[in-house]
């Protein structure tokens, strides 16, 4: 948890203001929605004028999100309890990756943020194949799911393949091993979270190679490729 200090000369002497966030850094995928909170408290005898949260932006006077034409209909202000101020941000986008920071102002102080907030990166699924897309019938074959940072949820995985079919329940983890590989494994992948199965990666394609021996007057080895 990090804890903000700042004070400030009032009418009844020397007064505190502090506003901390339990959390400075998340991981949330595209597509879904987050809560980002922090507390804040002040004297009781300063009346409290306003309050917000706003994107930081470098050399940027502080603005209300729920005015920013970039969140219009998708940021939401909720008060949980007194003190402690939520920001909800649905339809979550990539260029919604940034430092989220909250502002007050009371009759003797304004708190303008000019203190580090949460951080939050917006990361979309991609289904990476090794060792390759193409393989060999009978070789070990993994699949993950990718994201550009560890979502914040640590998330059960559910894949795909071929336009929807599951090929495996909700798993802890991020991979799909196929060992050994066969013709039934070809096709089209993609993977996707649990509470958030509509939010599927891109499908990558696994081709599977099986050998066919046919005996003329010699022996010959002949390719058959499998696809989608």
């Amino acid at each position: 948890m990090a804890l903000f200090l700042k004070y400030s000369s009032g009418i009844q002497g020397n007064s505190c203001n502090r506003v901390s966030y339990p959390t400075r850094n998340m991981c949330v995928l595209q597509g879904s929605s987050v809560n980002i909170s922090c507390t804040y408290s002040h004297p009781q005898y300063a009346p409290l004028y306003y309050k917000y949260w706003f994107k930081w932006r470098a050399d940027q006077e502080p603005s209300d999100l729920q005015s920013d034409s970039e969140y219009e209909g998708r940021a939401e202000y909720h008060v949980e309890e007194t003190g402690r101020f939520t920001l909800r941000i649905t339809d979550l986008r990539d260029t919604d990756s940034a430092e989220y920071c909250f502002k007050f102002k009371t009759r003797y102080h304004e708190w303008k943020g000019s203190l580090h907030g949460t951080t939050l990166t917006v990361t979309g699924l991609r289904v990476e194949v090794t060792p390759v897309a193409t393989v060999t019938e009978g070789q070990r074959v993994t699949l993950t799911c990718i994201t550009s940072c560890p979502l914040a949820d640590k998330p059960s995985y559910i894949w795909y393949q071929n336009n929807g079919s599951v090929t495996e329940s909700e798993n802890p983890e991020n991979q799909l091993v196929l060992d050994p590989v066969g013709p039934q494994h070809a096709g089209n992948y993609s993977c996707s979270v649990r509470n958030y199965p509509h939010l599927r990666s891109p499908e990558e394609t696994l081709t599977v190679q099986c050998t066919m021996s046919i005996l003329h007057h010699t022996s010959s080895i002949n390719w058959i490729e499998y696809k989608a």
